[in-house]
């Protein structure tokens, strides 16, 4: 593992940690107090001071990467020429010419690049993608997703976390390329592809950021569906943040309350059919088949623990893609590109790079 820069690096040594045949072998941190004091939490013997000897590494199969979002490419790129499949913290870059090259490398060295999408491993999210998939809503028209928080400090993260985040140079921006490659990559995972963004992006609340605490955007879909897209750095709500998705179509409507006090997907389809009829609230299943102690975490974290666990099962089992791709990540950046570029612009729309569109997967 290499960095604790990001808090999400806690949450899935925790994860690893629950999965029997998992070791963490190697830490490795550019701050080394912090390194030594995560290896020293987790059992970890060896804490290597240069990430660029850890992933020449043989004993390693796996490298994953929490560091500042613009250093992620230098330690993918490394790691994948070395032979290791990667996992890399969301987003995967600050700029698409990185994320470019760093799925290029990927792919060139025949291993597995994972961007850390872990809204897609909520269980509100797997159910919403299993009902869209059945094509039980018809064809999609609208959608409206809203993702936000308190702020970084509000809820809880490291003060070097908040420090790196409200550094344009090292995070890339403030709300929108944070929270907002969540909500765009649930968006593309769900409905497809993303060809173009209007958006605004402003700080409403956060006098001692140096970028937005506030962004909506519209967005088209390659099938000429429309969407749009909120997301708060800000947000005053109990456990200081918030999940949902509206999905409009022509034969049904859909609601994912993912971070709710009581989270659920809700489904309204109009005729005789049996499967959904009226409003609805289908059941989601337990995680009974997954390595963990749920009770340990509150219910808003549950999905990084789905996340590792799935994760694993797919490397141990050699059935790839092991999660979300690089080239997803790649795709996720160039529409949050796209959109500050038109917020640059006074909300002029803007194309989505074609070449990410191509590369990329929904």
């Amino acid at each position: 593992m290499i960095s604790w820069a990001h808090v999400h690096a806690e949450f899935r040594a925790r994860a690893l940690a629950e999965i029997p045949g998992v070791r963490v072998v190697a830490i490795s941190d550019d701050d080394e107090t912090r390194g030594r004091a995560a290896a020293a939490r987790f059992g970890v013997d060896d804490f290597v001071p240069d990430w660029r000897d850890l992933v020449t590494r043989d004993d390693i199969d796996v490298v994953m990467i929490h560091s500042e979002n613009s250093r992620h490419r230098d330690q993918v790129i490394a790691a994948a020429e070395a032979g290791k499949h990667v996992f890399c913290e969301k987003p995967v870059a600050t700029t698409v010419a990185d994320a470019t090259a760093m799925a290029a490398a990927v792919r060139a060295a025949g291993v597995d690049g994972t961007a850390a999408f872990v809204s897609r491993f909520s269980k509100e999210a797997d159910r919403a993608k299993r009902i869209v998939d059945s094509g039980a809503l018809g064809r999609i028209l609208l959608t409206r997703g809203f993702i936000g928080l308190a702020g970084i400090a509000e809820i809880g993260c490291p003060p070097d976390m908040v420090a790196w985040m409200s550094d344009p140079a090292l995070g890339g921006g403030g709300a929108w390329i944070d929270e907002g490659s969540h909500g765009i990559d649930l968006l593309r995972w769900l409905v497809g592809d993303i060809t173009e963004v209007t958006a605004m992006t402003a700080n409403r609340a956060k006098p001692g950021l140096d970028g937005e605490d506030i962004a909506v955007a519209l967005v088209r879909y390659a099938d000429g569906g429309l969407g749009e897209v909120g997301t708060v750095w800000s947000l005053a709500a109990d456990i200081g943040m918030r999940n949902s998705l509206e999905i409009y179509g022509t034969e049904g409507t859909l609601v994912m309350r993912a971070t709710d006090p009581f989270p659920r997907v809700e489904v309204y389809r109009s005729g005789e059919d049996p499967l959904y009829r009226g409003w609805t609230t289908p059941h989601i299943e337990p995680d009974v088949s997954e390595p963990h102690d749920y009770g340990s975490w509150p219910p808003h974290v549950h999905h990084y623990k789905r996340e590792v666990a799935s994760y694993v099962h797919r490397v141990q089992n050699d059935l790839r893609p092991f999660g979300p791709t690089l080239d997803d990540g790649l795709a996720c950046l160039a529409v949050i590109e796209a959109g500050y570029a038109s917020a640059a612009a006074g909300g002029t729309a803007v194309p989505v790079a074609r070449d990410a569109l191509i590369t990329g997967t929904a």
